[in-house]
């Protein structure tokens, strides 16, 4: 059975963690409000996830800022990456900290204090992220509650002020007469690196954009200033011969209109256009030149590529003539089949091709 990130926040799957997502576990206000973050894309970015080729991808305790306990006292913190805001973060792994003794980490909230407690008292430690604080890293503890009567304490809350993501929730309690960790759990969300699924935009005109009207009976309002987005959808229908037709493809939605009609509409991204140079040696003769990848259709005429071959001497007297397709030469897949006895004054000795392409051989088209 495959084990997955969450593992730690959903199962508490480690000797020091009590509470993790199940029936019965004590749910802290730190998961809601990571959740709610999440909501804005803030959170640990786990890299490594899509290395399929680590054993450590799907780990719940190595990197991506896990928090784990040294000791009775000491909390490290693995290195990670961290989304806050849109902007990136990189993390360094902290060494162990005592959250007895340390001072730095509590600068934000607890005035550069330290916890204390005294018999029968316990206190709720976020290890939180802060982009605004020295190192990103920071600690802050709530009130010391006396727990003999059956009271738990409350989890901080101040950092709340600022965008911060909580990465672990430590239970400080009173044993042999010092501070320690009763248990640390995971509040870790993660946003995935990708891969990011697209599902095709799909209405009954082939030429239209529906991005307005998903629901029946009901249109939206695009364009609507400065908002662009990412969309997929077939291309046929848009123009005479729509590179990738018949197949999903990418586009972008900028802010000024919903189709293509003018700037600032819908702009096809895929297939890509890539420009390859192909140069051979030509004398005359008939010639079947093989290229890396297929010359792309041109949209304005289908039996069209888009590729330009120019026939040369290359020394002297020096002599140069543009080829023209379907008269000098001809395109099949990804072969240039170039005529002999053109009729050009010279005589030639190589072929320069140049093409554009969408990274692949086989049909540009259906």
């Amino acid at each position: 059975m495959m084990a997955g990130l969450g593992q730690g926040h959903e199962t508490a799957n480690q000797s020091y963690q009590t509470d993790g997502l199940r029936d019965t576990d004590v749910l802290a206000s730190p998961t809601l409000t990571n959740f709610n973050e999440r909501g804005l894309l803030n959170g640990v970015v786990p890299i490594i996830s899509n290395d399929y080729d680590s054993g450590s991808r799907n780990s719940s305790t190595t990197g991506n800022c896990a928090c784990s306990t040294s000791g009775n006292q000491s909390i490290v913190i693995a290195a990670g990456t961290i989304m806050v805001d849109g902007v990136f973060y990189s993390i360094s792994a902290s060494g162990a900290l005592n959250a007895a003794s340390v001072t730095a980490q509590y600068a934000t909230y607890n005035s550069s204090s330290a916890p204390t407690l005294s018999a029968n008292q316990e206190r709720i430690l976020l290890v939180y992220f802060d982009p605004a604080i020295t190192n990103n890293i920071g600690f802050i503890y709530g009130d010391a509650i006396d727990t003999s009567g059956g009271a738990y304490p409350q989890s901080p809350s101040a950092h709340l002020a600022s965008q911060t993501i909580v990465l672990a929730s430590a239970r400080l309690h009173y044993s042999s007469s010092e501070v320690r960790i009763a248990s640390l759990e995971d509040k870790r969300v993660f946003v995935r690196p990708g891969p990011l699924p697209v599902s095709s935009l799909i209405n009954g005109s082939a030429a239209a954009m529906p991005a307005n009207n998903f629901l029946s009976g009901n249109t939206a309002n695009l364009p609507i200033t400065d908002l662009g987005f990412i969309f997929a959808r077939d291309p046929v229908g848009l123009g005479s011969y729509a590179d990738g037709r018949g197949a999903t493809h990418l586009f972008y939605q900028s802010d000024l209109r919903i189709n293509q009609s003018g700037m600032g509409g819908a702009y096809q991204i895929t297939p890509t256009h890539r420009q390859s140079i192909k140069t051979d040696t030509y004398v005359g003769s008939q010639k079947n030149v093989t290229l890396a990848y297929t010359p792309l259709e041109s949209q304005d005429e289908a039996t069209t590529r888009m590729i330009e071959v120019v026939m040369y001497k290359s020394g002297t007297a020096r002599f140069i003539a543009v080829l023209i397709q379907g008269l000098d030469y001809t395109v099949a897949d990804n072969v240039v089949t170039i005529n002999g006895s053109l009729g050009y004054t010279g005589t030639p000795t190589h072929v320069r091709i140049t093409y554009t392409h969408a990274g692949h051989t086989g049909d540009v088209s259906p």
